[in-house]
């Protein structure tokens, strides 16, 4: 293995612990910003959320680049917004709204956004080979089924909500242990800055 190849298997495993760190990131910063208890460190880990997630939108971006800037910047923006309105929800439930109440929404804006988002980016990394064809399949079988959760979720049918929402969950933890065991080929990279 050259110096290149290593870096960029390091770059893969790097993405996929990313991916993997979101769940508990937010889901336990949620769930203790809920609690009332330790508001300040449920407020850490949502905001470290929003990092990661900020992170997960650049390296991906620089994978989608060389084939197709308009898509790679989508979905840039898709991430940008997700962790914004993230963060925007867990400052508002520290400085004492409530979690269920409207501010709630802000969470299923970041959540629709990301779902919109990742159709055009696995479509363009399918079509370009640079994922496999099952994984982008599933990846946007996923993400529809996050949005339509998000919708029933909005409407009051909480339970198919959060059923619909389970197969994107489980395309996310595939596609991080596909970057870890995996990965995209070094020159799928675009050159960063």
């Amino acid at each position: 293995i050259n110096d290149t190849e290593d870096i960029m298997r390091h770059r893969n495993q790097f993405i996929g612990i990313l991916f993997l760190s979101a769940f508990p990131l937010y889901g336990i910063g949620s769930n203790i910003l809920a609690s009332e208890s330790t508001g300040g460190l449920g407020l850490a880990l949502v905001f470290a959320n929003s990092l990661v997630v900020l992170i997960i939108g650049r390296l991906l971006q620089t994978i989608t680049l060389p084939h197709s800037q308009l898509v790679a910047n989508i979905y840039l923006s898709a991430r940008i917004q997700e962790a914004i309105f993230l963060a925007i929800y867990g400052s508002l439930v520290y400085n004492g709204a409530d979690a269920e109440s409207a501010v709630y929404d802000l969470y299923r804006i970041a959540m629709v956004g990301l779902g919109v988002g990742s159709l055009p980016l696995l479509t363009t990394l399918t079509n370009a080979q640079v994922i496999p064809t099952w994984l982008g399949r599933f990846g946007l079988v996923g993400y529809i089924s996050v949005i339509c959760g998000i919708f029933a979720d909005g409407v009051g049918a909480v339970d198919l909500g959060l059923g619909l929402m389970m197969p994107g969950a489980l395309f996310e933890v595939t596609f991080a242990f596909w970057f870890i065991v995996q990965g995209v080929a070094a020159d799928d990279y675009e050159v960063m800055d």
